[in-house]
């Protein structure tokens, strides 16, 4: 039951991800993913997730895999306060060390007080890592 509650969860915030299907027809124009020379995988999700908002607007971030374990995850320019925004952020170290298919397994709770902006991180990071795992 779990695991297909996390399964509908991880498909659910990819469905609000706007522009994957089209991604995934012409992935030589997705800039959502780009290969470093030394291996490391890019996952930005600002065009990945344009329709994915906090409390005041978009919270892409990025996240950088190297031998299929994450291991960063950064926020990316948004308009969200900082002070709730900086308290959202403290839940995006949960997913490091992780396999991407392990951290889309991962159930997250959002922070209380920043509750939109957590629950938009945590959908971005869903969608990125479903994002890194597609050729």
């Amino acid at each position: 039951m779990r695991k297909n509650v996390s399964l509908i969860a991880a498909l659910f915030a990819l469905a609000l991800c706007g522009g994957w299907i089209a991604s995934a027809q012409n992935p030589e124009k997705d800039p959502s993913k780009t290969i470093q020379g030394n291996g490391t995988v890019l996952i930005n999700t600002t065009t990945l997730c344009k329709d994915v908002e906090g409390f005041m607007g978009p919270t892409p971030v990025e996240i950088r895999i190297r031998k299929d374990t994450i291991i960063n995850i950064t926020p990316l320019a948004n308009e969200e306060t900082p002070g709730y925004f900086n308290e959202a952020v403290t839940i995006l170290k949960k997913w490091i060390g992780l396999t991407p298919a392990k951290g889309l397994e991962l159930e997250v709770d959002a922070v209380s007080g920043a509750t939109f902006s957590s629950k938009a991180l945590i959908e971005n990071v869903r969608a990125g890592l479903q994002r890194a795992m597609r050729e």
